[in-house]
């Protein structure tokens, strides 16, 4: 977890990855399950969360209708539907908690300017003139035959993870407003 040396974020996304009762490899003939947590444990939930919604776009026609591509608009749809966990840095779950049930019923899905692989993630990189004036553009598309208004809000995260909905709120608006 946290920012490689290129400055991109990872994770981009988080699952279910801690204490799943799962089949061990290691003996023969796959007949022990144990219980067991990290990446291989959650990288096939994500996998399998991604198949879903990419059937859930075959199925409606919604490649043919965005002009998106099916992996594009997948990844689009789960990141910006996730859940964020507030007790739990950005640099360890990405957009936050997978839910496909979020991203089929969506009814509208984000493409961010230089993001051509349908992330729905910011990078602002390095800032070596330490100006600290940072801007994103951001699409958002209707998927809905219906006009759809939005009212725009923004949750701010950092490294340190907030506690409490008054300590999001007020961490908000400072980093907003100032």
């Amino acid at each position: 977890w946290g920012v490689p040396s290129d400055l991109s974020m990872k994770p981009e996304i988080t699952a279910p990855g801690g204490n799943i009762y799962s089949v061990n490899g290691a003996v023969a003939g796959g007949q022990a399950y144990e219980v067991m947590s990290g990446t291989s444990m959650a990288a096939p939930q994500v996998a399998g969360m991604a198949a879903l919604v990419a059937q859930y776009i075959r199925e409606n026609g919604l490649k043919e209708k965005t002009g998106v591509s099916v992996r594009h608009l997948a990844q689009s749809l789960l990141m910006s539907t996730a859940e964020p966990v507030y007790d739990a840095s950005i640099l360890r779950q990405g957009a936050g908690l997978a839910n496909v049930s979020n991203a089929i019923h969506a009814e509208s899905y984000v493409l961010v300017n230089g993001q051509p692989d349908g992330k729905v993630k910011v990078e602002l990189g390095d800032d070596p003139d330490r100006t600290g004036v940072y801007s994103a553009d951001f699409t958002l598309n209707n998927l809905t035959d219906e006009a759809i208004e939005y009212t725009l809000s923004a949750d701010v995260f950092t490294q340190a993870p907030v506690s409490s909905a008054e300590d999001r709120v007020h961490g908000s608006q400072c980093c907003l407003d100032g």
